[in-house]
Formats: C-alpha cells, structure tokens, sequence
C-alpha cells in the first residue's frame, strides 16, 4: 500500500513538474508574457539556466528590435526542450563579450552638450570660483588667463572645471513656490599652475559671457550619442525653465523639467510639450467638453538629477512658455524627426 502511495505521488510530482517547466513541455507552444524589468538576458536566464542563449531567443522573435529594452505586455515564444539542447551544443558567447553594438543619434546637432545646465531644488556644491583676471575686462572668454580659488580638492595642472552661475530662485507655475535654481553653464577652464594661495587656469571653452565671480565644479562629460527610448509610464510634469533664462521656447531650446530618475524618467526619453483644450457644447444643454491636448513640441531628456532632467526640442510646432505640461510620448519606431541625425554607436 505505501509503494502504491508513494509511486502515485512521484507520478502526480512529475506531471505537475512537467507541465510548469518550458524545457520540458512539447505538445504545445511555449510564450513568456514580458514584465516590467524583463530582459532577454534574465528570460533565459528564468525558463533554461543560461543567460547566454538570449541572442537564440532574440532571433525567434523578430518584432523586438531593441534587444535591450522589451514592453511589458509582449507575448515572447520561447525555445522548446530540444531546441536548447541543440542551441546549447553551439559555441556561446563568453559573459566578457558584449551585447552587439546598438545604433543611437548623434544630439550634438541640437545643441552643445557641453553647455546643458540643470535644474536642482538646492545650489549645487561648487569647488571655488574666479576670483581675479589677467585682463582688466569685466567679461572675457576662450584663451582669456584668469586666477581661480579653489575650496576643496586635491587640485592639480590639468584639470578641467566647468564655469557656472545660478538663475534666481525658480518659482512652480501652480503653487508659486521656490522649487529650485538653474544651473547656467558659461565655458570649461583648465588649470595650468598651482600657486601658494590660488590657481592660474585658462578657458578653454566659452559658451557665453564669463565674469569675475562666477562658480567652479568637476567639468564631467556627457556623451552627445543617446539612443532614444519609448516610456513606458503615465507621468504628467512641466517644463520649470529654459536654458539662458528664454521666455519663449522653440525649436532647439534647451528645457528643465520638474521630473528626475527617481520619477523613473531616463535619458532617451521622449516627451510631449502640450496645451490642454477645452470647449462648450451647446447642444440641449450646455457643458464643457475636453478636447484632444494640441503638441506645442517634443523633447529629448539628455540627463536626469534625483527630481529633475535636462532635455531639448527637437521640434516645435510654435513657441511657448515655460510652465507647460509635458507628459511621454509612446512610439514603436524612431521619431521621423531624427531621420536628419547622423547615427552613431552607443557605448
């Protein structure tokens, strides 16, 4: 009787085993319906124990076309048992070689990524300051020696400090209170000699006029390549500001918006700069309809902070102001708009 039990329940073990393993099931077509953070890479890694079978599982399903990102709610076929065991026989990619190259635009044709800003709730933490010049001018610019004072930091010839100052306080359109101050970036200067109780440098770049005052931070890098990203969110924010204090944004203006990385906003993001609509109808009994948002322009995020991004408009269907809604777009294939970018490859 206990060998009976016991065979009935090894029995009842594998077939529940069998029908919950995708290696093991071949009477029917296996799928995967993709979560948020899903990649191709865990998938594998999930239903066969090996991550490096993605490029596999990449090929049978042809209507991804980002290996890299995949939209919750798609339906993935997956391999079935003899399938890996023959794809497994095959030579794998070893986990030091990479993904394959993916393909991005080039952003450096819609401003300079050099001279971005940001938006931050508090001022940023400088590194010192240009506190005299060479030339007795109240601005200067690229080439100009200038003598810096420097807070913090083991400072050495060579290094690179982006020049800075701070907007006034920036005020919410809604709520009317400070949220925060832009950062404006006016040129890169380099440190050429150490002295006793300051620093000569000299810049290297000048985006706008430098002065006597201005504030110094790391200069970091960002690479002007970004391949652009659907969002896959409801977010609803508003542009704060415009680089250099512009009233009217257009075409190619750089913009702060009130949403950061923590907000789950990313660089390649898309969004849409919209004017709400509203109208009345007059029928039997008068009442307010909602109309369809007009799209007063589209912006590239080019980099977040914890609550805020930086991005540009890429296109403009008129001016506006700052204070406007923008909320993502949802696209499956590449903005038109980005056909005139040269490409390049993402690192």
């Amino acid at each position: 009787m206990k060998t009976k039990l016991l065979h009935i329940g090894l029995f009842l073990f594998l077939s529940l085993f069998l029908s919950l393993s995708p290696s093991y099931s071949t009477d029917k077509k296996l799928s995967h319906i993709v979560k948020k953070g899903d990649t191709l890479w865990s998938i594998c890694e999930q239903y066969y124990g090996n991550p490096f079978l993605w490029p596999e599982l990449w090929e049978m399903n042809k209507f991804i076309t980002n290996p890299h990102w995949l939209k919750p709610g798609d339906i993935l076929e997956l391999m079935q048992h003899e399938e890996v065991l023959k794809k497994a026989q095959k030579p794998i990619k070893k986990k030091s070689e990479p993904l394959e190259k993916l393909i991005g635009i080039n952003a450096s044709g819609l401003t300079n990524m050099k001279a971005l800003g940001f938006l931050r709730s508090k001022k940023a933490d400088t590194w010192g300051r240009i506190f005299d010049l060479k030339v007795k001018r109240k601005l200067i610019g690229q080439g100009d020696i200038v003598y810096v004072k420097m807070d913090k930091g083991d400072i050495k010839p060579g290094d690179k400090f982006t020049v800075l100052n701070l907007s006034d306080p920036i005020k919410h359109p809604l709520t009317g209170k400070e949220c925060g101050y832009v950062h404006y970036f006016k040129g890169i200067l380099e440190i050429v000699k150490i002295l006793k109780d300051y620093q000569i440098a000299r810049i290297s770049e000048s985006f706008r006029e430098i002065y006597k005052g201005d504030f110094l931070i790391p200069y970091r890098p960002i690479s002007s390549c970004i391949l652009p990203v659907p969002y896959e969110g409801n977010i609803e924010a508003r542009i704060m500001a415009a680089k250099d204090g512009l009233q009217l944004i257009g075409q190619h203006s750089v913009v702060y918006i009130d949403a950061g990385h923590q907000e789950d906003v990313r660089r390649g993001y898309i969004f849409n700069a919209i004017e709400e609509r509203e109208s009345v109808s007059k029928d039997k009994k008068e009442a307010k309809v909602i109309l369809p948002p007009v799209i007063l322009g589209k912006i590239l995020i080019l980099k977040t902070k914890r609550h805020t991004s930086t991005g540009v408009v890429f296109w403009a269907n008129k001016e506006f102001n700052s204070g406007v809604k923008v909320r993502p777009q949802t696209w499956h294939d590449k903005p038109w708009e980005f056909g005139t970018l040269p490409v390049c490859p993402i690192e």
